[in-house]
C-alpha cells in the first residue's frame, strides 16, 4: 500500500517528510493496537490504513489553517484528536450486539 493513494496531500510532500509522519503514526497505532506485532509478522491492511489516516491527521493538525477563528461560527481551525475514532475503530473494531457477523 502506498500512503499517497489514501492521503492526497502526501503527493506534494517529499518522501522524507511523508516517512516522518508515517513513522510517528506507526508508533501511535502500534501502541493502541490490541495485538503486538513482531518483526516477522505480516502487518494487517487495516493497521496500514489506520497508520496512513493518523499520519494525515497529524499533518493536518500541524499544518492547519492559521487564520483566526470566527467566534460566531467556530470556523478557521482544524481540531485533531490524538487518535480519532476512525483510526481507533480500524485498530480495535467495536462489535455491535446482534451486528453483522
Amino acid at each position: 500500500m502506498t500512503a499517497r493513494i489514501f492521503w492526497k496531500d502526501a503527493a506534494r510532500l517529499n518522501d522524507e517528510i511523508v516517512s516522518t509522519y508515517l513513522t510517528v503514526a506507526r508508533a501511535a497505532c502500534l501502541a493502541f493496537a490490541p495485538i503486538a506485532l513482531t518483526e516477522d509478522d505480516a502487518v494487517p491492511e487495516h493497521y496500514r490504513l489506520a497508520q496512513v489516516m493518523h499520519a494525515r491527521n497529524v499533518y493536518n493538525a500541524v499544518n492547519g489553517d492559521t487564520q483566526p477563528v470566527d467566534p460566531e461560527t467556530g470556523y478557521g481551525q482544524i481540531v485533531s484528536t490524538p487518535l480519532d475514532w476512525h483510526v481507533r475503530q480500524l485498530l480495535r473494531p467495536v462489535t455491535a450486539w446482534g451486528g453483522i457477523a
